[in-house]
């Protein structure tokens, strides 16, 4: 089983025999609900004879494409859970607001969609056979001289609408079979696998359209979280007053990576397995934390995230769309007379990117279609997602040399991302399969080849834009660079207990320049946690001056006062103790003494700090989102 190895060896079998019973209730459920159009038809035909038969010809066929549909559900679930580590959520919409046409070549690429179309059409050829076989049996023959008296018949049509009814609701208590009843464990793989795809894309629908509405909040709610979280009723910091960067004022290039997933990165080990290629000497030289968690497990999830704040990852092409964000995290420099600008390797209109930015204090949106105008050869290598990481990069390094002002740059690569492929321009270096991918990865073979030389290639890429702008006379002392990835590197197990933090984790690299270094108070201890949250906070106080700027929770990693050590992501969060979850599941696992980025494989019960506060945070953001788009209203309104 794929949900094994994220299991204790003991004390589970309860838990997982639960795990069979509800959720073959609800495969009943859904059983009961797809075929109750076919009784209630059935009733009506029931008392014309011609009609009958010609329903008869009509249920079979109707069987037919519910058994297939049952099997295309079955194998869409368990890849869905292979990649993603979850049933069917809320994400799945966002697969189809990408590029519809880059995800369809993904899907064809990365899934067995011949074998599975294959084993669906025979599964419902063998419904259909099976359906008609019985149909002719005696068992199934209709036999016009049998007689029931009208009394059985209608106590007999009632029973089957009860059950059907009972069924469909899941359960004889006062509230049907719902979602919550899908947690049988502590243990989240056993929870995951419970419910079936259409239980689960109902889910992910109703939730889906709750986060297209938004309410108002009231003021005094908004405060009371403030204090509660963050300890006071704003979320307004400021930058100490810096003459040097007053006077000096650098460029700023956020990079987000595509899929740079400490899950991968602990396989680098040169020369055997190379994954970084020239970046690395920057990361030896530079400001790294590996203890350094993505906020989301999403690319535009982690962006709007980042920049605006937003726990809702459709806010770009949501119903608030065009209302500018006072808390951009962009404004602070466009206060500070920076130009903004935001570089995508793909097509600008995905997520709406193009025409949302402009409204949250971007001045320009670069995709491909400028990089390839201005690099013709990157439209010949031109992938899936957009033109590789290289190209991509020489377009920034053009933008910041062209720059007639200082200049906030946030990059975001395409490269690094399934179905992977290599640039053809580019020669991978060695690179190894050890034991722990081969067993937590879904690719086997020469497709976890592939998925580590991209990795190596993106890596390669930002290392040689890196060294350009080092060896660049008008760059190297006013150009700060920061580097994060997305999400985790997907296909690979969520559920192994050691690596509890380290799933969901990414890097956080910060170049600064030795003169700004100079004239900022700053220390570092690469062992300080952080998350997504903490990468504007940190760059506010090496890059502007006696500046206000907005923040929930996001601190200076490198400040002399030392940090609170929390990182947040959707899914789990770390702190000084370790790993937990951020759901009911109460999971927790602390850090291990002798290697810090990885967990004890055994839970504790006890938690040494706030459980509930990851789900605080996540309402503090909820709530201060809807305060932005809404006006808030009085504590006495109705």
């Amino acid at each position: 089983m794929h949900i094994r190895d994220g299991l204790p060896e003991t004390g589970v079998g309860d838990d997982i025999w639960q795990a069979f019973f509800v959720g073959g209730r609800f495969d009943a459920k859904v059983t009961a609900i797809a075929y109750s159009p076919l009784l209630l038809s059935g009733l009506v035909a029931a008392a014309f004879h011609g009609a009958y038969r010609r329903w008869l010809r009509f249920a079979i066929g109707y069987h037919t494409v519910v058994a297939a549909l049952y099997v295309i559900g079955c194998i869409c679930n368990f890849y869905y859970y292979t990649t993603y580590g979850s049933y069917v959520d809320l994400f799945v919409f966002g697969l189809w607001e990408d590029d519809s046409t880059a995800v369809l070549i993904n899907i064809w690429e990365d899934y067995p969609v011949i074998r599975g179309s294959l084993l669906a059409f025979g599964v419902g050829a063998l419904a259909y056979f099976t359906a008609r076989w019985f149909l002719r049996s005696p068992l199934g023959r209709i036999n016009p001289q049998a007689y029931w008296h009208w009394g059985v018949t209608a106590l007999a049509v009632v029973a089957l609408f009860l059950s059907t009814f009972v069924t469909a609701r899941g359960t004889l208590d006062s509230h049907p079979l719902k979602r919550y009843h899908a947690s049988v464990s502590q243990y989240k793989p056993l929870n995951m696998v419970t419910p079936n795809i259409f239980m689960a894309l109902e889910w992910a629908a109703s939730d889906y359209k709750e986060q297209q509405r938004f309410e108002p909040v009231s003021e005094a709610e908004l405060s009371a979280q403030m204090e509660k979280v963050l300890g006071q009723p704003t979320p307004v910091h400021h930058t100490p007053e810096n003459e040097y960067l007053q006077q000096n004022p650098p460029h700023v290039v956020v990079t987000m990576m595509e899929g740079m997933g400490m899950n991968i990165l602990v396989e680098d080990n040169p020369p055997d397995n190379d994954l970084l290629g020239q970046l690395r000497p920057h990361f030896e030289d530079g400001f790294l934390f590996k203890r350094f968690l993505a906020g989301t497990s999403g690319t535009i999830d982690s962006i709007v995230m980042m920049l605006f704040h937003s726990p809702v990852a459709t806010i770009s092409h949501s119903s608030a769309q065009t209302v500018a964000l006072p808390s951009s995290a962009v404004l602070p420099y466009k206060r500070a007379g920076y130009e903004v600008a935001f570089l995508y390797g793909g097509n600008g209109m995905w997520r709406n990117l193009a025409s949302y930015l402009p409204r949250q204090g971007f001045d320009r949106v670069y995709d491909e279609n400028d990089i390839i105008e201005a690099i013709p050869e990157a439209d010949e290598y031109s992938g899936t997602w957009g033109v590789p990481d290289g190209f991509m990069f020489q377009f920034a390094n053009k933008v910041l040399e062209e720059a007639d002002k200082p200049t906030l740059l946030f990059i975001m690569t395409t490269t690094n991302h399934s179905p992977y492929e290599v640039p053809e321009i580019y020669e991978p270096g060695p690179t190894e399969l050890s034991d722990r991918l081969a067993a937590m990865a879904e690719y086997e073979g020469e497709e976890t080849r592939v998925l580590l030389e991209t990795f190596q290639y993106a890596s390669d890429a930002l290392g040689q834009f890196m060294t350009g702008i080092k060896q660049s006379a008008t760059l190297r002392d006013n150009t700060i660079i920061a580097v994060t990835g997305d999400h985790r590197v997907r296909n690979l197990s969520t559920h192994e207990p050691t690596e509890f933090g380290l799933t969901y984790a990414v890097p956080f690299l910060l170049d600064v320049p030795e003169p700004i270094l100079e004239n900022a108070r700053h220390t570092y201890d690469p062992m300080r946690i952080g998350s997504h949250r903490d990468i504007f906070p940190t760059l506010y106080h090496f890059s502007l001056s006696d500046q206000d700027y907005i923040t929930l929770g996001g601190e200076n990693l490198l400040s002399l006062d030392g940090v609170s050590n929390v990182g947040f992501n959707l899914k789990r969060s770390i702190n000084e103790h370790g790993a937990f979850s951020n759901d009911k599941s109460g999971l927790f696992y602390p850090w291990q003494k002798e290697n810090p980025l990885f967990n004890q494989p055994q839970p504790e019960e006890k938690r040494p700090f706030d459980p509930s506060w990851a789900e605080e945070y996540h309402r503090l953001m909820d709530y201060y989102l809807r305060s932005q788009i809404l006006p808030t209203t009085s504590s006495d309104s109705p």
